[in-house]
């Protein structure tokens, strides 16, 4: 499995580097992915179905037990079905779609290696794992959506993808660390057994269920998906079909039965937010005129039904989502696929221009009509019989679901026959029509063929897949009870499912309803609008608060910086009572602090800037003299080289600068922050010399200093082995110091040398 992970991202790696030289066989190559892919699957098959999770384990840093930890069972196999099919027919379709251009090539090797990021979420077992191949789809989504990079429609359309998915991939992050610390594993297969339901868990499930749902295109984060249609056709065609979208679904499904026994909210919450999503998506898609578009909105509205099934965590729900996933892969693929062959062929997605395609182009719209066919849930299509099966499940779960499935469903009936007429029949617009050329473009639409007739064969004999998809569930509880079936026989599921056609096929024929439907929707907000609108917000905003806190003032930033790092952790420092005031020190420590504190005084109230140095000086050396007399000769030593680095430095600044300060008001601001600063500085001070440290870290280093590191010179051992990485971080603060002096002293040594060379 890690073969095949790796195997993905060494073929984009092959196609990026020689894009010069492969031309249109980029695609070609870059198909021996999903290939692979398909093959493993498959072979696969017999041990998944049985029930055997096929595993393992690859070491990657022993020495910090990081392991790749791989597992794939037949829920997995479902996936990687989909993802191989999908995608060798979608390399196959695009190998005729581009020319064979460099750009072409590079873009070939992106889509490898996306469908290898796919491939890699559904094999992961550790969920560290799946969460860097998410973000890697995440990546590589956005270079596929911008693709036509000299478009602001492509670069838009990429970046609301990638914010939108990236920042739920960090609540997603953050919902698998915690599980992960709940549960006591990350391995996905050993945290049914360990897992508890908690307020912690509520929210790990909440935080997974908002990384998916960005991901799957649910509302309200669904407006990236049609705006994904800025990129060529056969990378809508895989996003839509078999990769991007299906991560969020494959997530859900992987731990919604572990959600639903830990949680009281998952179903509903699940349930509200698939079923909005699907009416809004079908909605939607009846008012658009691009055949691209329509297809978007539909996916979005059949990602809503998708995810309410596989997601809902109940065996029968699973087993008939599960089916309608491959039927959604295979009749969606085949139509993106059917658009791309018609934007070639006439130049334009628009129905309201196309005209005369049924007759010039027969394949296409057979292609087309047994894709529709099974979107629409036609009785002799898969279809038909996995959308059976998810309403046999939806009736036990009482009538309200089973109703707005069957009014969600009739909308997917409508746009289907929206795209038919739409697509093959006369031109409704004044405008010119587009027409194509006669003859059949067989590499363009062979693929689309194949998985539209895929469709087709399934559902005159979908019992093969049963026991896939029974096996596939087998980690939900419970039992299945739905079917797969032909004919179903005179069952409740049949007459919704029939009513969802009927009521479907009325509104497509009645064009006044679809004007309505239209004209209602022109007054309701479109999500890549309010996406846009919060983006724009969003700028003015920062525009705002950096205008004022950016305001160009030193004084103000000095001031915010130290009131602010002050104030906050005042109170938690020291407790007041504990504080004692230590007792006078010897005379020569009196008359040192008598020192300093005179030169304070004196820096507060001097006019002239090198007096300030001198004054500021004579305050470091004076905390110098103390520090030895305390017992700490390296703190003096330290402390005695620093300040006269400063004040060399300081002399070298100043020296540019006007000989006197000017003369400042005292205002309430600058009086606050002095006192905050004294304040804060004065009881931390009191906290320390109220303080007596326990022994035993003192103890510990002298004992660890000769047994592990062999010093008898405990400060050097600390620094050296101990706080190693302390000291080389100190080093480097030093050598950037010297490195900074050297930019200010060499310019001044180099031009006294010119001036006494003259």
């Amino acid at each position: 499995m890690l073969a095949l992970v790796v195997g993905h991202a060494l073929l984009a790696l092959v196609l990026v580097s020689a894009r010069h030289r492969v031309g249109r066989s980029a695609f070609l190559i870059g198909a021996l992915g999903p290939a692979a892919t398909l093959g493993y699957a498959i072979t696969r098959l017999p041990e998944t179905l049985d029930g055997a999770t096929i595993t393992s384990r690859v070491a990657w840093v022993p020495s910090l037990d990081l392991t790749f930890d791989l597992a794939l069972d037949a829920y997995g196999s479902v996936f990687l079905l989909v993802i191989g099919g999908a995608g060798v027919a979608i390399f196959l379709h695009a190998a005729r779609y581009f020319d064979g251009s460099a750009k072409a090539a590079t873009f070939a090797g992106t889509m490898t290696l996306f469908a290898g990021a796919m491939t890699g979420i559904v094999v992961s077992d550790h969920l560290l794992s799946v969460f860097v191949f998410w973000e890697l789809t995440t990546i590589t989504s956005y270079l596929l959506i911008g693709y036509s990079d000299h478009l602001a429609r492509a670069r838009s359309a990429a970046l609301h993808a990638a914010l939108v998915t990236g920042a739920g991939g960090l609540a997603l992050l953050g919902g698998l660390v915690i599980l992960a610390q709940e549960s006591g594993t990350y391995l996905i297969s050993e945290m049914s057994a360990t897992l508890e339901a908690g307020p912690v868990t509520t929210v790990a499930f909440a935080l997974i269920l908002l990384g998916a749902i960005t991901k799957s295109a649910q509302f309200p984060f669904h407006g990236w998906l049609p705006g994904a249609m800025a990129a060529p056709t056969p990378a809508s065609a895989f996003l839509h079909s078999a990769t991007m979208v299906k991560a969020g679904i494959f997530l859900v499904g992987k731990v919604g039965f572990l959600a639903v026994a830990a949680t009281e909210w998952w179903f509903t919450t699940v349930a509200v937010i698939g079923f909005t999503t699907m009416i809004i998506g079908g909605w939607t898609a009846l008012r658009q005129n691009d055949l691209k578009l329509l297809l978007a909105y539909g996916t979005v509205s059949q990602l809503g039904f998708l995810f309410v099934l596989i997601g809902a965590g109940e065996r029968n729900l699973v087993f008939g989502g599960l089916a309608l996933l491959v039927a959604h892969a295979a009749f969606k693929a085949s139509l993106f696929m059917t658009v791309g062959v018609i934007d070639k062929l006439t130049g334009t997605r628009d129905l309201r221009l196309l005209d005369g395609l049924r007759t010039s182009q027969p394949v296409v719209f057979w292609t087309a009509i047994a894709a529709t066919a099974s979107m629409s849930a036609l009785p002799l299509t898969f279809g038909f019989a996995a959308k059976e099966a998810a309403f046999d499940a939806l009736i036990d779960r009482g009538p309200t679901l089973i109703i707005v499935a069957t009014l969600a469903s009739a909308l997917t009936v409508t746009y289907s026959i929206r795209f038919l007429v739409g697509a093959f029949g006369a031109a409704s617009s004044r405008e010119e029509p587009a027409t194509a050329p006669t003859g059949t473009r067989w590499g363009l639409i062979g693929p689309a063929s194949v998985l539209a007739a895929v469709g087709i064969g399934l559902g005159l004999v979908p019992s093969w897949t049963k026991g896939l998809f029974e096996s596939a569930g087998a980690a939900v509880p419970g039992s299945v009870s739905s079917k797969l079936a032909v004919w179903p026989g005179f069952v409740p599921a049949l007459a919704f499912s029939l009513a969802s056609l009927a009521i479907g096929a009325a509104i497509a024929f009645t064009p006044r309803l679809i004007d309505a439907i239209s004209g209602s929707q022109q007054t309701l907000p479109a999500a890549d609008a309010v996406f846009a609108n919060s983006v724009r917000r969003l700028i003015t905003g920062a525009d705002r608060v950096s205008g004022t806190i950016q305001n160009g003032s030193l004084p103000a930033y000095l001031g915010t910086i130290l009131f602010v790092a002050v104030a906050l952790p005042m109170t938690a420092l020291v407790d007041v009572q504990d504080l004692e005031v230590p007792a006078i020190g010897s005379g020569i420590e009196t008359l040192i602090a008598l020192v300093i504190l005179a030169a304070t005084i004196g820096l507060v109230g001097v006019r002239r800037r090198f007096a300030a140095i001198i004054l500021l000086g004579a305050v470091g050396y004076g905390l110098a003299g103390l520090y030895l007399l305390l017992g700490g000769p390296d703190l003096a030593v330290t402390q005695l080289l620093v300040e006269t680095l400063v004040i060399g430095l300081f002399a070298l600044v100043l020296r540019r600068l006007p000989a006197g300060f000017a003369r400042l008001r005292l205002q309430p601001i600058r009086v606050a922050v002095a006192a905050a600063v004294a304040t804060f500085v004065f009881i931390l001070g009191l906290g320390f010399a109220s303080t007596t440290p326990e022994p035993v870290a003192t103890q510990e280093y002298l004992a660890r200093s000769v047994s592990e590191a062999q010093g008898q010179n405990v400060v050097n051992v600390i620094l050296v082995d101990f706080r190693g990485l302390d000291t080389l971080g100190e080093i480097t603060v030093l050598a950037i110091a010297a490195i900074g002096a050297a930019g200010l002293v060499l310019p001044i040594v180099r031009a006294n040398r010119e001036e006494d060379a003259a």
